[in-house]
């Protein structure tokens, strides 16, 4: 993460924000919401990177923060105007992150990024490991789950059997990884770059 924010900083001359989410879980979202307030409002752009993401069920908060788009703006008397909401991320460059290792609700996540059309995908397709569990109690005191809601696309496509192409596809290898090299992280960064021009 400390390297992929280092080439993002270095590449994007500090103008675009790098966010890792390595899962779907509370702890995660508190991280990420405190990178946006903190870091966002100061950046021209975000990337978003999902990639080996293990799932938990934070999608809703995720995307609900990314859709947030101005609506208007206000100031303080003789003040500088800003925008209100204060947080309006739709409004700027964003690019999510994804490969095979993506799974879960990091594929629910790129799913509903991707049907709000709130920027572009880049990576690889999502692991198609998304079904979510109920479980109950035993009376010896154990548990069980079992494997009950699916989900779906808005045309009704199952998650499960297609997970989530991305809009531009570009595999990382074994190699890329030994050599330090990152394929998907740099073509991210040459599409924020372009539409921030």
């Amino acid at each position: 993460m400390d390297d992929c924010q280092e080439k993002v900083d270095k590449k994007t001359n500090n103008r675009v924000a790098y966010v890792h989410m390595k899962n779907m879980g509370g702890g995660q979202l508190q991280h990420f919401m405190e990178e946006m307030v903190s870091d966002w409002y100061q950046k021209d752009a975000l990337i978003l990177d999902l990639r080996y993401n293990t799932g938990g069920n934070v999608h809703d908060n995720v995307l609900q923060f990314l859709s947030q788009k101005p609506y208007l703006r206000w100031k303080y008397r003789e003040g500088k105007l800003s925008p209100q909401s204060n947080f309006g991320v739709a409004a700027k460059p964003i690019i999510l992150l994804i490969n095979e290792q993506s799974l879960s609700d990091a594929e629910m996540t790129t799913a509903g990024f991707k049907s709000l059309g709130l920027g572009q995908v880049i990576g690889a397709p999502t692991y198609r490991w998304i079904i979510f569990t109920s479980g109950k109690g035993l009376v010896d005191g154990s548990f069980y789950r079992l494997p009950s809601w699916g989900c779906y696309t808005l045309d009704g496509k199952n998650l499960e059997k297609t997970g989530v192409e991305p809009d531009i596809y570009v595999k990382n290898t074994f190699k890329h990884r030994i050599d330090g090299q990152d394929p998907q992280l740099d073509r991210a960064i040459e599409e924020v770059l372009k539409s921030l021009k």
